[in-house]
């Protein structure tokens, strides 16, 4: 599935949790059913962080076009840099004082170098970042285990391939494990939150599971699931799609109405 059909599917997800569960809305206080929501929007986004030309990678680097330039400006700032320090080394006696400038430069032309390529992998720098601030987070302060989970995880993912670990079944249990226990620590808020983010994690494997590539186990790398019902971006892709957010908006009226006619009985009562 594309990123319209993840996000989709996750609302659905949630907003059918939120149907099945009616403690989690109400009309006088509706936050937590929207934020287990936009949880779940959220959670069937991320497991395509495995993949560089995914929506929330996208939004961590700069276009293709703008990486390659600047993998070509880093070569090229190199490469003068280098130059330049030879030259120095080649001229022993007096120089022109231009000539002496240019070669006073080396420094900074291989600087420019190494930002330009760090700029081109600012994806990587980001996820690792993250990745060891995690852990970091687990090993000084002691943070709920999950947090170094997550932070082996960010630290991986520009490493492994798309559909890999990240998209396994064994790997969403450990995190929804994981995730629970530490949304127990939290406000009510908060844990719609989670929830939410959980939700939306296994509604992204249930999409992957429709298409050709599928999803497989980390354990068992044979065991495959893949319907190979559609294809990618195609139009039966956005079929599903449509009836997601079709289903979702009925959902909600439904729930709208219950909710606003048990809110006028019980002030009747009253």
């Amino acid at each position: 599935m594309n990123k319209k059909g993840h996000v989709a599917l996750a609302v659905a997800s949630g907003t059918l949790v939120v149907f099945a569960l009616p403690s989690l809305s109400s009309i006088s206080n509706i936050m937590p059913a929207v934020l287990l929501i936009a949880g779940a929007a959220v959670g069937g986004l991320v497991p395509d962080l495995d993949h560089k030309t995914g929506t929330i990678s996208q939004l961590i680097q700069f276009s293709a076009a703008r990486r390659k330039l600047l993998k070509t400006l880093s070569l090229f700032s190199l490469l003068v840099g280098v130059f330049l320090i030879a030259c120095g080394k080649w001229f022993d006696g007096p120089v022109d004082r231009s000539i002496e400038w240019l070669i006073s430069s080396a420094p900074l032309w291989i600087g420019t170098g190494i930002i330009c390529g760090l700029a081109a992998k600012l994806r990587v720098l980001i996820l690792s970042g993250v990745g060891i601030l995690l852990l970091l987070a687990y090993g000084i302060y002691d943070w709920h285990w999950v947090a170094a989970v997550a932070g082996c995880s960010f630290l991986i993912v520009p490493i492994v391939k798309h559909r890999g670990i990240i998209h396994t079944p064994e790997f969403a249990a450990l995190l929804t494990y994981g995730l629970y226990l530490f949304a127990t620590q939290l406000p009510d808020m908060l844990q719609g939150l989670i929830h939410g983010f959980i939700v939306g994690w296994w509604a992204h494997l249930l999409g992957d599971c429709f298409g050709r590539e599928g999803i497989q186990s980390l354990i068992i790398p044979k065991v495959k699931i893949a319907l190979k019902l559609f294809v990618n971006g195609g139009s039966t892709e956005r079929w599903i799609t449509r009836f997601c957010w079709s289903a979702s908006f009925f959902l909600w009226i439904v729930l709208f109405i219950s909710r606003s006619n048990i809110f006028t009985q019980v002030s009747l009562f009253q």
